[in-house]
């Protein structure tokens, strides 16, 4: 088997030095005066979103926006439908939204915000970010410094880990062309690095309310089985569980090591918390581990839900859905696993 080229793999290190970083960032966000580590986050979530894509931002067709915009809470209402949708998508997102990466130096005004926003809903992958950005309040110009300082940082704590995206990129990028990843699929090395620092930002904000939490649920990708195909998992309300066919698994080695936590199989981000009810929301914490290009969306996810998480990267891509030809086997920091929950 030729060995594999990923568009990121962590290492021993990572978790150190991304601590490290998050150090560094939540220091220099002192001097804008945020009113919280979450408000800083938004602000450099929309300042990194304007400085990728604000030129296509600027550019789409407000009738562009809304057939993208109501196709994709058309596939979240109706999954039946996702082929046929998914199909429609990828044509109008690789036509009208995909273009060669063009740095964006125009000035972040609230009508240009809201035009970023347009965007973000077209593409149908930040629905969980919108709601913090339409809420946003402190200076725009701040979002724009703080981009600035985090294009000229994150490279030093994190490049290591993304150093061999755009040669992932330039052999396998067409293949995602009239996708409907293909935004997703595409991500600039920054938004990595955004959402490496944003999930350990993320951990730090979350965690007071985690712990008090009487119910712990541990959120798995399906990559972390050790042959999906044949996976005997029983269906449950807010996930797959774990029926321990295969010691080798590593969703039953999870499930046994932590019988005092609730162990779920999640095939899809989207469908995550989808059978969530009220006592989920008034009594769950959980941990989820997924890809980096989820960490955001997946935190608030979950915590616009109510739910208290803390997130655990895997140590590279694993699954055909999105990354690789074939699926192989995900992996985690076991070590990183025992301490968060």
């Amino acid at each position: 088997m030729d060995e594999l080229t990923f568009p990121y793999e962590l290492n021993g290190e990572y978790y150190a030095k991304v601590s490290d970083f998050a150090d560094e960032f939540l220091d220099y966000t002192e001097k804008f005066n945020f009113k919280s580590d979450e408000e800083s986050l938004e602000a450099l979530c929309i300042g990194v979103y304007w400085y990728l894509y604000g030129t296509t931002a600027l550019d789409l067709n407000s009738n562009i926006h809304h057939a993208l915009a109501n196709l994709a809470e058309y596939r979240r209402a109706f999954p039946e439908d996702k082929i046929f949708i998914d199909e429609l998508r990828g044509k109008l997102l690789t036509k009208f939204l995909f273009r060669p990466f063009q740095k964006n130096d125009e000035e972040l005004t609230s009508q240009n915000l809201d035009m970023l926003i347009n965007f973000l809903e077209a593409t149908g992958d930040y629905m969980d970010q919108i709601p913090h950005f339409r809420n946003f309040s402190h200076d725009l110009g701040d979002c724009l410094e703080l981009t600035k300082w985090f294009c000229r940082t994150s490279g030093k704590y994190l490049g290591e880990y993304t150093s061999n995206l755009d040669e992932y990129l330039k052999n396998n990028g067409s293949s995602h062309l009239m996708e409907e990843d293909v935004i997703f699929y595409h991500g600039h090395e920054l938004e990595y690095h955004l959402n490496m620092l944003g999930a350990e930002i993320m951990n730090r904000m979350y965690r007071p309310d985690y712990v008090k939490r009487q119910r712990k649920a541990i959120l798995l990708p399906s990559c972390m089985n050790s042959n999906n195909k044949n996976c005997r998992a029983k269906e449950d309300r807010l996930g797959d569980v774990c029926t321990f066919c295969n010691p080798k698994c590593n969703v039953y080695k999870i499930t046994k090591d932590y019988p005092d936590c609730e162990v779920y199989i999640i095939s899809h981000e989207s469908t995550a918390f989808k059978g969530a009810r009220k006592e989920d929301k008034d009594e769950l914490g959980i941990v989820g581990i997924t890809c980096v290009l989820n960490l955001i969306s997946g935190g608030w996810k979950a915590s616009n839900l109510s739910i208290p998480p803390q997130c655990i990267l895997l140590d590279h891509v694993a699954c055909k859905s999105h990354w690789l030809k074939e699926d192989i086997y995900g992996k985690i920091n076991d070590s990183e696993l025992k301490k968060k929950i």
